[in-house]
């Protein structure tokens, strides 16, 4: 075998070795990226379900702060229901004497 042909044998045996490292390599990396994504994709749905879960958790606090509220309301009208139909009555005036102090 002469020089030249040993020469070429070497470089295709290591161009052969390349190729199998950048193969095993590239295969590697599309593994990481794939498990990477898939991590990232749970951490975001994580995050968007405790989102969710806090803003149904406030929601609900707030309609039940909400029914209390018209609960006491209803129970002090039905308790002192005049105290209401004089603040109305006021009120209704007052609103009158300012819309008709506006025409003159």
């Amino acid at each position: 075998m002469t020089h030249t042909a040993a020469s070429n044998e070497k470089l295709n045996e290591a161009l052969a070795h390349l190729n199998e490292a950048a193969k095993e390599s590239r295969e590697e990396l599309q593994a990481l990226l794939a498990n990477g994504y898939t991590d990232l994709k749970a951490a975001i749905g994580s995050a968007a379900h405790t989102s969710s879960d806090w803003v149904k958790e406030k929601s609900k606090e707030a309609g039940e702060t909400a029914t209390m509220a018209a609960t006491a309301v209803d129970h002090s009208v039905r308790k002192h229901p005049w105290y209401y139909i004089g603040g109305a009555a006021l009120s209704g005036l007052v609103i009158g004497l300012l819309i008709s102090g506006r025409r003159q």
